[in-house]
């Protein structure tokens, strides 16, 4: 077995994503089981299949694109790259392309739901599980849907920031509840992953300012 092919199964074998030491254990197993070499550097063999083939790094030689780094190179946290597949399209996404009745009706944009590479990392990180309930949603194919939230919103006049640590996964309840207002947060209380920090100063904007306002105002959803 070739060594990306290793850690392709390691990496499978532990649900589609890892913390490096835990690759280099499963690969280390993997490699075992088939009769296959275990070197002592195999850990820096690793990080270099990981880089060599993931589009992600610097270092991709530009042929098999398998792996994706969670949260950054450097962050020590990796995953299949077949894991952040394209979000899927809701049913009525095209519905002004079809020219219904609904093309000469006046229509107004309430929320905006964000999809970027970035945050299909993330939701893969968290197996597109709500941090604050639990639920994901299954689709017809099988697969897990689950929203990205910024808790400081990126849209004006908040300018959030665009980083791993001010978005939340979330079911669309709970990310409908955060745009409006209507919860506060308790970094406490989240679910989550070691690799994954949320930071306390976007939860604290949150309860501060986009929770209170609404408190005092009638409900108009925030960017998020």
């Amino acid at each position: 077995m070739k060594w990306w092919e290793s850690v392709k199964q390691a990496l499978e074998n532990l649900g589609g994503k890892a913390n490096l030491k835990d690759i280099y254990d499963e690969v280390r197993r993997v490699r075992v089981m088939h009769g296959d070499t275990t070197p002592p550097s195999l850990e820096e063999v690793v990080r270099k299949e990981l880089e060599y083939n993931s589009s992600d790094s610097s270092n991709w030689r530009g042929t098999r694109d398998q792996f994706f780094s969670v949260l950054g190179i450097g962050n020590g946290m990796w995953g299949l790259r077949d894991h952040i597949a394209e979000t899927p399209l809701a049913s009525d996404i095209n519905e002004l392309q079809k020219g219904s009745e609904s093309q000469s009706k006046e229509q107004t944009i309430y929320r905006i739901i964000r999809d970027t590479v970035m945050t299909r990392k993330i939701k893969a990180l968290h197996d597109f599980e709500c941090q604050i309930c639990g639920a994901t949603i299954t689709l017809p194919d099988g697969k897990s849907y689950a929203e990205a939230h910024h808790i400081i919103p990126i849209g004006s006049p908040h300018n959030g920031p665009d980083i791993p640590s001010n978005i939340i996964v979330v079911c669309p309840n709970h990310h409908a509840m955060l745009d409006f207002g209507c919860v506060m947060l308790d970094i406490n209380a989240l679910c989550g992953s070691s690799s994954h920090t949320i930071a306390a100063a976007s939860v604290r904007y949150h309860n501060s300012v986009i929770f209170s306002a609404s408190a005092q105002k009638p409900l108009r959803a925030k960017d998020g």
